[in-house]
């Protein structure tokens, strides 16, 4: 199996965001969890018992939660991007100190549940392949950065570009990195001077539209956080099909709830409030007597005052995001 994965944490500067002012884009809850474990999770699902992250100069809050939260049965190791470097540097870098295959994938790019682990099973199957991409019939989002990978067959990549032409899938930033795209990876800084490609579907597009070969494992979806509200979305996603809903604070029996809903630990309710369906409440919030919360997220150290209606909508200390 693969037991290693690259996981990139560094928020992309096209992707604009009001929420990050006192954390990461990477460390953005996902109902109790950062985005980068939510996907680290499902990778070590599939068996990934090796990480190594890489980080920029503000993600020092990223390796300081994975050393302190994460799980005891994997090992972390960090390599820090500095603002002179760019992502195909640092990507050589890593490639030049690996001789097997390994996955590698973004913070906030999401599909199934078990899909890493079909991912891996299906690049075990074909172990010669130089890359193997994953690909989406649909995405659950809407995102400026979209790519499409279009087929020459019912596997095989022949081009990926932004706009579909023919048989493609919705390129997604996760892939397995064979051999032969290790070394592609390995060369490519050297002989590009450090090619200026800002996310991994740069890199992929160039690999393949240079004549690189690549297949690709689709899956019926996918889920690209690229903008604040699309963290509702991911939102109602495991809330639904994840059941991962839990109350882990004490709330007052005139307090109504509507699940699905989460509610972390050291959350404050008023009586007589409603919460709910699909609210995520984050720990260190507090919700007034008698506001309602509906299609909700509400950000540690937020304040819902008494009577106050929110729907709709990502609340924080410096922002009110409505969707």
């Amino acid at each position: 199996m693969i037991n290693h994965a690259v996981v990139v944490a560094i928020g992309n500067a096209a992707h604009q965001s009001k929420l990050t002012y006192n954390r990461p884009r990477a460390m953005l809850p996902a109902l109790g969890k950062p985005l980068v474990v939510r996907v680290m999770d499902r990778l070590l699902r599939g068996g990934v018992r090796n990480y190594t992250v890489i980080v920029g100069e503000q993600e020092g809050a990223v390796a300081a939660f994975l050393n302190a939260h994460w799980v005891a049965n994997a090992t972390v190791d960090f390599v820090l991007q500095s603002t002179s470097q760019t992502l195909t540097q640092t990507l050589g870098e890593i490639a030049r100190q690996h001789t097997e295959p390994f996955v590698l994938t973004s913070y906030n790019s999401f599909a199934h549940l078990n899909f890493a682990d079909r991912l891996c099973r299906r690049f075990m199957s074909m172990p010669d392949v130089p890359l193997m991409l994953s690909g989406a019939g649909a995405s659950l989002t809407e995102s400026l950065f979209t790519r499409y990978a279009m087929l020459a067959d019912s596997t095989t990549v022949r081009r990926i570009a932004p706009h579909q032409e023919g048989q493609a899938y919705i390129l997604t930033d996760m892939s397995i990195c064979g051999l032969p795209f290790i070394d592609y990876l390995a060369a490519l800084p050297a002989a590009d001077g450090g090619l200026l490609c800002a996310d991994l579907a740069s890199i992929y597009e160039r690999y393949v539209n240079q004549g690189g070969s690549a297949s690709i494992v689709p899956t019926s979806w996918s889920l690209q956080i690229d903008q604040d509200a699309d963290l509702l979305t991911l939102q109602r996603h495991l809330l639904d099909e994840e059941q991962d809903g839990h109350l882990l604070s004490e709330i007052p029996p005139t307090v109504q709830v509507i699940p699905p809903v989460r509610i972390d630990p050291q959350v404050s309710i008023g009586q007589s409030a409603r919460i709910g369906p699909y609210v995520y409440l984050e720990s260190g919030c507090s919700i007034g007597e008698g506001a309602v919360v509906e299609n909700a997220l509400i950000l540690n150290k937020v304040t819902v005052p008494a009577g106050t209606h929110v729907r709709d909508a990502l609340v924080a200390t410096r922002a009110t995001i409505h969707v």
